[in-house]
């Protein structure tokens, strides 16, 4: 049986899809996991190559609402094509309907669909 390859797109990562669960990174303090993850965003937006999407559930989905230090990186990856996808359930349990500076609110048939198709790298 031969190896498939995936179409890959000029400044993207191949296949590559980032989870975010929370306004963090890694275990320990929240504080630090919050600011490694911003200055990881500021530097994803600075690369030639990106993730295909970035998706955003549970509190992760403030990261994108108005309010959000993170929205110019955020702003500045969706300029470069990234799917910024925060889950519907999470927007609308956090009252953030309506509010959302960057991306978009996605349905979990969305969100399935590149979670399936794509490598996955949960943060």
């Amino acid at each position: 049986m031969g190896v498939v390859l995936m179409e890959v797109k000029p400044g993207f990562a191949r296949g590559k899809v980032l989870l975010l669960g929370s306004e963090s990174v890694g275990r320990g303090d929240d504080d630090l996991g919050y600011e490694i993850l911003l200055t990881m965003l500021k530097a994803l937006a600075g690369r030639d190559d990106r993730p295909v999407a970035i998706i955003f559930w549970n509190t992760a989905v403030r990261l994108l609402a108005s309010d959000s230090p993170a929205v110019p990186h955020l702003k500045a990856l969706e300029s470069k094509g990234v799917q910024l996808l925060g889950g519907q359930l999470c927007v609308n349990e956090l009252e953030l309907a309506g509010k959302l500076a960057a991306g978009k609110s996605a349905t979990m048939d969305e969100i399935l669909d590149l979670l399936l198709h794509h490598d996955v790298v949960n943060l």
